[in-house]
């Protein structure tokens, strides 16, 4: 079984100066499908995660009972919280437009889609109440044609819940975790995005399907472990414990008593999007019907493979380029204050020619992220820069469809990772 070893940290390589690495509480777990203590290494690697928890190297295990993808050991909940909390480049944190046309704006779409069919299908059309766990600026609550509905979120971020609630959403700041939620006072919940981050799968499913009424629909949207994308940032990330295929998925919900409706057969993204329906009359499958075993080891054996090749790709792609700037002495900023850079960095040292980072996220702009302060797009011509090297990947055409018009103007030249 081929695995991932950690990368070499580039900077350590370079005699910078380091720190010492903050204490974690490792915590050793069962299955969370089947509570079986059997399993065998799948993937690893190293993950520089910021200050707060700092560089840290993540193992997933494969099941041998069940055939479940999942993190062990992991950081301690105490640990995680404190990252979410202090860490800009936290994905929760992450910024995107909801643009009519942007890649936000057309999965969200998506989902209304998939849900108004479903809702109006089971539950007709009178007016009900939905809660949206992890619900960011309320975008899906906010884009869901449901007159009358009650509409309630759950999101984590301040700031996040804080402007979904000048949205007029009812909007509470907390997590699945440790919100308390009436049982059945939901027709609808929705969970998009989140349970391939909780620590607690079991309880977290439980409070889930409880928050529900008997009939009522739960739709969830998680990463599809059996399509990883190979990029520079890590598709297995560090903040995810979870990694589900359709069959684990499934497994997921039935133990929670929760029976499958539909897949939706159209995502624009290696997600799986799952609805299902609060029944206690359900029958629970064998879970040796859903074992991913063998599929879950070609899929991550292809995908150490391709992620490989593509960082191959992309230094000798931009090796020359890198030397001709620091030749050349330009002013380069790079776009992107998240994770995706943090990894860009095990390629390059960023440092030597890299000035300034830009981002979208109003938020960060005029703070710190890493040693380099961070600038709206706005600032762009008042920095007068030579270059521009996009670090994100699945939004990389939106941000350099946006840069450049001016890009153009000012003879900026603009680097892309993946195009």
């Amino acid at each position: 079984m081929q695995t991932n070893s950690p990368t070499t940290n580039r900077f350590e390589e370079a005699g910078a100066p380091v720190t010492a690495p903050p204490v974690i509480d490792w915590v050793q777990i069962a299955c969370p499908l089947c509570a079986v203590e059997d399993a065998e290494v799948i993937y690893e690697r190293a993950h520089e995660t910021g200050a707060v928890l700092g560089r840290l190297h993540k193992t997933d295990v494969l099941c041998r009972e069940c055939g479940f993808m999942y993190t062990n050991p992991r950081p301690s909940v105490s640990d995680m919280r404190r990252y979410y909390g202090d860490s800009s480049g936290a994905s929760g944190s992450i910024y995107h437009s909801m643009e009519p046309g942007s890649r936000l704006h057309r999965l969200t779409q998506e989902r209304v889609a998939f849900m108004h069919s479903l809702i109006r299908q089971h539950l007709g059309a009178d007016a009900r109440s939905i809660l949206d766990i992890g619900c960011a600026l309320g975008d899906l609550l906010s884009n869901l044609e449901l007159e009358g509905w009650k509409r309630a979120g759950l999101e984590p971020s301040k700031s996040a819940s804080h402007f979904a609630r000048e949205r007029g959403l009812d909007v509470e700041c907390g997590e699945l975790e440790t919100a308390e939620i009436a049982e059945g006072s939901y027709a609808v919940v929705s969970c998009i995005s989140v349970l391939e981050h909780v620590w607690d799968l079991e309880a977290s499913m439980k409070k889930i399907a409880e928050s529900v009424e008997e009939g009522g629909l739960v739709f969830l949207e998680v990463p599809d472990s059996t399509r990883p994308v190979a990029q520079v940032a890590e598709f297995f990330s560090f903040e995810h414990f979870s990694h589900f295929t359709r069959g684990s998925l499934t497994h997921c919900l039935e133990n929670a008593g929760l029976s499958i409706v539909a897949f939706d057969e159209n995502v624009g993204l290696p997600n799986l999007r799952v609805c299902a329906r609060r029944s206690p009359r359900m029958t629970v499958h064998r879970s040796d019907e859903y074992n991913s075993r063998a599929v879950l080891r070609r899929a991550v054996d292809e995908y150490v493979s391709q992620r490989r090749r593509l960082e191959d790709s992309l230094i000798s792609e931009l090796e020359g380029r890198v030397a001709s700037w620091t030749e050349k002495g330009a002013r380069v900023a790079i776009y992107g204050a998240g994770m995706h850079t943090r990894f860009l960095m095990e390629l390059f040292d960023l440092s030597s020619f890299v000035e300034c980072v830009l981002d979208s996220d109003p938020e960060k702009a005029g703070g710190k992220f890493l040693d380099w302060r961070v600038h709206g797009p706005d600032e762009i011509q008042a920095l007068g820069l030579d270059a521009i090297l996009i670090s994100t990947n699945a939004f990389e055409q939106e941000v350099y469809d946006s840069l450049m018009s001016t890009a153009n103007v000012h003879g900026i030249e603009v680097v892309r990772c993946y195009r």
